[in-house]
């Protein structure tokens, strides 16, 4: 294996596992805005729950941005590395 082709592969598995990991954290955000916002429903509920549920989804968005730029990045690492691996290369 070329030291080009090896470093084509780990660019697309450190993508893969950035994705992962922001696909996790976006989860748990959507999950605490959820409950926050319910919770903040609740009579004697603090003002804040909803502010707080707010910012948990306001991250949300920023991170389902970050993992399609993340994304686009994949594809593109993708076909890098198809190039790569073609008979031709």
């Amino acid at each position: 294996m070329s030291d080009e082709l090896a470093a084509a592969k780990a660019t697309e598995l450190g993508l893969r596992e950035q994705i992962s990991d922001l696909v996790h954290a976006r989860t748990r955000a959507e999950g605490e805005a959820k409950r926050l916002s319910e919770r903040a429903t609740l009579p004697g509920a603090h003002e804040e729950l909803a502010e707080i549920a707010g910012r948990y989804q306001r991250q949300s968005k920023t991170l389902a941005t970050e993992i399609e730029t993340l994304r686009t990045s994949l594809r593109s690492a993708e076909a890098e590395l198809e190039r790569l691996r073609a008979p031709n290369a």
